[in-house]
């Protein structure tokens, strides 16, 4: 945004109905308006599963970025010294492609906030509720290390192939996207609920006018009024998906209260199987504010609401309990505005019981979703790799890998009808999946196998007998375009033709190459970029052309 247009939105928000409002919710609204224009920094998340996140961390600091001492790890935060968007010639190419091979994220840092408080730990099974396009689920997947399982929910079909594309380009292997409206998703197969969820729930976006200028001329309260009905039925439903003892982190990208606190109020003024916890432990170094009280709701000409009217009004709440839900402004942390509030379920709720083996009529898994590998499809990869079969699962020419959580509720039976029934294991219904975890090798006509760009990370697990060693010298050249012959191999003929690794450091990803007459790489232009910028100073930086 140049300066010119800056004044220009300045002129129209100064009346805005955002900025009118806005004064009634926060004591210094003035100082979060005059800071509302500035362009947000860039701020990145590092990918801590992959090989070279060391190296990665090390080029950001190269540009004098900062490390974000308030986020806990794993990987780490960094904010660059340009704004997003911005970034210089000689920068813009690399930060793009470690973003392209899911070495980094980039994300607003306050929008990493709610995974810090939800705490995923290795192994849980956790629920992204509202998913797309991912960054989110991709931050869950770096806590959980691997291991467990995070289902990624999102209900628009279209934004469903945005958010597999995130999912691979980061590569991470315990993810399942699943397509539902949220308030009507199917209970977890095998499982008495979620260990914990995230509700980062469809919003006004009062808060990112920094990012989204057209905010101060599209907001009216009367946005927050009509998506409070479907946000309490989406905390309410997270709720009840929850097991016993399980989190629930409910936030929003708006600062207004009909959205936030009042979404809250609204739901565990109705239940008594949760507790809102207090937070302030769990953002050491986040300057927030505690959540409203009380506040005023507003018609879109600016008159109060009546009592009662979609507002919050609930006989016999103590309101003060709000206080534990945290307010993000973005004149406080340079950020955006977020909203936050963690929920626990109490250890004493009832769990669903399961009554009876009445029939149900359910349809068939989806074509595209993906299945435990078939025998025939093991046998090849075992022979191709001799690897392990384990966690492996298939859609049509593609082997994907994932975690043992997956095979466990893909194998589990689904308690439904509030528990009159049950639907068979050994399939996804009624959880609509379309992708599960990470692609790692495809199959060529006639029935060729090989490691594919997005599997390299996980080689060293399911195909040693495919990685040959090589000079660093003959790496570079591949990177770079080249070509090698056979003899820079040892015993060089003695390989079959087809698809290969090779590496020249065994504490780094191996790269996938083609070996014909000629030895070359199967790696895309960003992927290129990002290693030979990683390999060493007195290298070459950025790929122009394929």
């Amino acid at each position: 945004m140049g300066a010119e247009h800056e004044v220009d939105w300045r002129e129209s928000a100064d009346n805005s109905l955002l900025r009118i409002a806005a004064s009634n919710w926060m004591a210094d609204s003035d100082d979060w308006f005059n800071n509302a224009f500035e362009k947000l920094p860039e701020t990145v998340r590092v990918n801590p599963l992959r090989a070279d996140a060391a190296d990665v961390e090390a080029w950001i600091a190269s540009l004098d970025a900062k490390c974000s001492e308030w986020y806990p790890g794993p990987g780490s935060c960094w904010t660059l010294p340009f704004a997003r968007g911005s970034a210089p010639d000689n920068v813009r190419q690399t930060l793009i492609s470690l973003h392209e091979t899911g070495r980094l994220t980039r994300q607003e840092a306050v929008s990493m906030i709610p995974v810090i408080v939800l705490r995923p730990e290795p192994g849980e099974v956790i629920l992204d509720m509202c998913s797309s396009p991912g960054s989110k689920t991709t931050q869950i997947a770096e806590f959980l290390n691997g291991e467990g399982l995070v289902v990624a929910n999102e209900r628009s079909r279209k934004r469903c192939n945005l958010l597999i594309s995130n999912l691979q380009r980061h590569r991470s292997r315990s993810s399942i996207v699943v397509n539902h409206d949220g308030r009507h998703l199917p209970a977890l197969a095998g499982s008495q609920g979620y260990d914990a969820i995230l509700v980062d729930v469809p919003c006004t976006g009062s808060g990112t006018t920094r990012k989204n200028p057209e905010v101060w001329r599209q907001w009216k309260p009367s946005g927050g009024l009509g998506l409070q009905g479907m946000q309490v039925g989406l905390l309410n439903k997270a709720i009840d998906l929850a097991r016993p003892g399980g989190r629930v982190v409910y936030s929003t990208c708006s600062i207004d209260p009909i959205e936030n606190e009042g979404v809250v109020s609204a739901v565990l003024g109705n239940r008594a199987d949760v507790v809102l916890e207090n937070i302030d432990g769990r953002l050491n170094g986040v300057e927030m504010e505690d959540g409203l009280n009380s506040w005023i709701s507003l018609d879109d000409e600016l008159n109060p609401l009546e009592v009662g009217d979609r507002c919050s009004n609930l006989v016999g709440f103590d309101y003060k309990m709000l206080s534990n839900t945290k307010r993000i402004l973005g004149h406080k942390m340079n950020a955006g505005g977020f909203f936050v509030a963690s929920i626990r379920k109490r250890e004493d709720s009832p769990t669903v019981i399961e009554k009876g083996d009445m029939p149900i009529k359910i349809p068939e898994d989806r074509r595209e979703a993906s299945q435990p590998i078939s025998l025939e499809a093991g046998e090849k990869f075992k022979h191709e790799f001799r690897g392990s079969i384990v966690n492996l699962w298939e859609r049509g020419r593609k082997i994907f890998l994932g975690t043992s959580k997956m095979l466990d509720v893909w194998k589990s039976e689904t308690v439904v009808s509030n528990g009159n029934a049950k639907i068979s294991g050994d399939r996804w219904r009624p959880l609509k999946v379309i992708q599960v975890g990470c692609e790692i090798v495809e199959s060529r006509p006639p029935d060729i196998l090989r490691v594919v760009e997005k599997g390299v990370h996980f080689s060293r697990e399911f195909a040693t007998n495919k990685i040959l060693v090589i000079d660093r010298e003959d790496l570079i050249m591949l990177l770079e375009g080249g070509a090698l012959d056979r003899s820079s191999l040892l015993n060089g003929d003695s390989f079959g033709s087809g698809g290969w690794l090779v590496s020249d450091r065994w504490d780094r990803d191996p790269l996938p190459v083609w070996l014909g007459s000629k030895i070359t790489a199967m790696a895309s232009r960003h992927e290129r970029t990002s290693r030979l910028k990683l390999i060493g100073d007195d290298t070459p930086g950025d790929i122009i052309d394929e």
